[in-house]
């Protein structure tokens, strides 16, 4: 007997796959998805035809594979092949979408690159700070959905070839012929609901994982649709050649140039500086400078320290990655021959900061703590390193620290000393938390690994103190962004632009200024615009920065602006309205009031801000230039 599967196992096999992956796509689905008989229809049609193309990547290869062993005397080798080839493709399919599925409730963004630059980036998968008892069940997750794929298998080739197929199981070509009217069906409601702006399917069609949308606004004008005003596709920057600075820098170096100590803590939001929770930094605060609405220029890490160091853009990263371009602050540092120790709990390779802000530094000025013990003890162990180079260093030249806390980024880890809020969650595994009813105690172990950020803080400030360095040093304190615990149904960063995830705590020591409050909107983007006047640089902010510079007496802002990986967020005291940039998929502007709730004139808002959009869309192309 032939041990090959016949071609009808084959078919058996794939239709078991494609109604488990089915099953597993309808769990992105929710109660408004079958709101409507139309929008039902539409679902379930697009249920079935994207399981079909998410199996498309083992059907392929394993036909082929099948039909090549089938026109030759399969061997016992050949048969094994299939066999794996099959399993582990099709169990491939289901361990992303469980994966695509997680990320999504989590963040509310499917699978982009975003998540595949954190994959394959080195440090990527070691930021996410997942416990033990996490990463134990994402295998156990794994190899169950592995197991099933191989049972399915067994069950569906374990009949001999020469008898004759279940009843029940439809031909081929039928089968393909349903799939194809399904996929045809919704590419032509989903086309016809982007023309009219009919929001239910637009909405159901953002939870499918790399769902492709299909427009065609001026065919349906002509068919007599009443087309909506609002298209739905997102901007697209081209950056040809960084034009950055826009004019040469004009630098007289200080007589009595300031050290600098620069600390960014992960995931820091505004109302971390509290008296309680962070009582060091609250009382440096009130000899400083405060900013009591501050946000990120990004909901990320990657954006955050971006945009504190160039005070562009997020969109910036992109290009200056390519380039390879370190911000202008740090070039300048380097010509007044500052000495560096920069230092994170983290890497330097994720986000690849050694090719942006970082870029030209001597590798032997940066000290990274990325492995090994808990995150709260490589902080401690930094601030120790810290404290030792301003001691050792060498007292003719300015120094330049930098450290970056990850104490603070989930799954948010402290010492027994540093807990001041409990009840706490003893192991935080982000797979089976049920974060409706274990938010308390699971931003409470954020709580207090603030409260342990805040000890090193002010570890550092008593040193400074301490040496009689305080008159001679600017120290910045910033979150790298904020962090949500389900105040707008989500948690953690990087899924919106509300101000939970983009507000963050800040405080500027500057020797010689008044300790003064800025209640109204700043920016991470004003940073360098403040420092490099200090720093003897005489071009107006505008030369080299979206910024503005925090000590000016007229000092204001309309609005902030925050980007994340293919979006960008206008953020005024009215409104928040984000939209995508190079976005490929379902692309959609978002218009939010103040307190993130949608707006229901979405023309009108814009139309209220509409000089800062253009103002936002000409700086997103401001220090770059087309080729030639």
């Amino acid at each position: 007997m032939n041990p090959l599967p016949s071609r009808d196992s084959i078919n058996r096999f794939f239709v078991l796959s494609g109604l488990w992956v089915a099953l597993h796509v309808s769990v992105f689905t929710t109660q408004q998805a079958y709101s409507t008989l139309a929008v039902a229809l539409w679902t379930l049609a697009t249920t079935v035809s994207y399981a079909f193309l998410y199996l498309l990547p083992a059907l392929l290869p394993g036909y082929l594979l099948h039909g090549f062993l089938a026109r030759r005397a399969a061997s016992r080798g050949g048969v094994v092949a299939l066999a794996t080839l099959l399993i582990g493709l099709t169990g491939m399919v289901q361990v992303l979408l469980f994966a695509d599925r997680v990320i999504y409730g989590m963040y509310g963004f499917h699978i982009n690159g975003f998540v595949l630059d954190l994959v394959f980036t080195p440090g990527g998968i070691a930021s996410l700070g997942a416990s033990r008892s996490t990463e134990l069940t994402a295998t156990l997750v794994i190899i169950a959905l592995l197991t099933l794929q191989a049972a399915t298998y067994y069950w569906a080739t374990r009949r001999p070839a020469d008898r004759r197929p279940r009843r029940w199981m439809p031909r081929a070509r039928w089968l393909l012929l349903a799939i194809l009217s399904f996929a045809v069906g919704e590419r032509v409601a989903y086309g016809f609901s982007a023309a009219a702006n009919y929001q239910p399917i637009l909405f159901a069609s953002e939870r499918y994982p790399l769902y492709l949308p299909t427009t065609f606004r001026k065919l349906a004008s002509r068919l007599g649709v009443n087309v909506a005003s609002e298209a739905a596709d997102g901007l697209h920057v081209k950056h040809s050649v960084l034009n950055y600075p826009l004019v040469p820098l004009r630098v007289e170096p200080p007589a009595r140039p300031l050290n600098i100590v620069w600390l960014a803590v992960e995931s820091l939001r505004y109302d971390m500086l509290d008296r309680t929770i962070m009582p060091q930094l609250w009382d440096f605060s009130e000899h400083a400078l405060r900013l009591e609405q501050h946000y990120s220029g990004g909901n990320t890490t990657q954006m955050g320290i971006f945009s504190m160091f160039y005070g562009l853009y997020g969109n910036y990263w992109f290009p200056m990655q390519a380039a390879r371009r370190p911000p202008l602050l740090m070039d300048v540092l380097q010509q007044q021959n500052y000495q560096f120790s920069l230092h994170t709990s983290q890497s330097f390779t994720y986000p690849p900061f050694q090719e942006t802000v970082f870029a030209r530094m001597n590798p032997a000025d940066m000290h990274a703590l990325s492995e090994g013990p808990p995150p709260w003890q490589r902080d401690r162990q930094n601030i120790d390193d810290i404290l030792k180079f301003i001691d050792s260093r060498d007292r003719s030249r300015p120094f330049m620290t930098y450290m970056f806390f990850e104490g603070t980024h989930a799954n948010y880890t402290f010492p027994p000393e540093s807990v001041i809020a409990r009840p706490y969650l003893d192991d935080f595994n982000y797979l089976s938390a049920d974060f409706a009813q274990q938010m308390v105690p699971i931003k409470n172990r954020y709580i207090n690994a603030a409260h342990h950020v805040d000890q090193q803080i002010g570890r550092i400030i008593a040193h400074l103190r301490a040496r009689k360095l305080l008159d001679d040093t600017i120290v910045i304190v910033l979150g790298d962004h904020g962090e949500e615990f389900m105040e707008r149904d989500r948690w953690g960063h990087a899924a919106d632009f509300n101000r939970f995830q983009t507000s963050t705590a800040a405080v500027l020591w500057v020797p010689g200024q008044n300790a003064r409050r800025i209640s109204g909107i700043s920016s991470h983007l004003d940073f360098p615009a403040t420092l490099m006047p200090l720093l003897g640089v005489q071009n107006p902010p505008a030369d080299y920065s979206i910024g503005q510079n925090l000590l000016a007496a007229d000092f204001h802002r309309d609005y902030a602006v925050a980007a994340g990986w293919n979006r960008i967020a206008y953020i005024g005291e009215k409104f928040k309205i984000s939209f995508p940039v190079n976005a490929s998929g379902v692309v959609r502007d978002q218009v939010l009031d103040a307190d993130d709730r949608p707006v229901s004139d979405r023309d009108q808002a814009k139309s209220e801000i509409r000089p800062a959009m253009v103002e936002m869309m000409n700086n997103l192309t401001r220090f770059s230039r087309p080729k030639g």
